[in-house]
């Protein structure tokens, strides 16, 4: 889409839309930009691309590993 055309949205139904699209990825394997992967076992509902992943042992939360992002969603 052109910036134009995505300026004239609504936010709060942006932010409503990325919600529940993020929300149907929980249980799901991904891939960090970092190489590693992680199960999504919570989403931020103020910040959805921010998840809470479950790697083997360790929980990971995006909202504070700041340089790493999802990079692939996996399944």
């Amino acid at each position: 889409m052109s910036s134009d055309m995505f300026s004239k949205f609504n936010p709060g139904i942006l932010m409503e839309l990325v919600s529940r699209l993020m929300s149907t990825l929980v249980g799901k394997v991904v891939m960090l930009t970092n190489g590693r992967f992680g199960t999504i076992i919570m989403i931020d509902p103020y910040n959805p691309l921010k998840v809470l992943l479950k790697t083997g042992t360790e929980i990971i939360d995006l909202r504070m590993e700041k340089e790493w992002q999802i990079e692939r969603i996996i399944g």
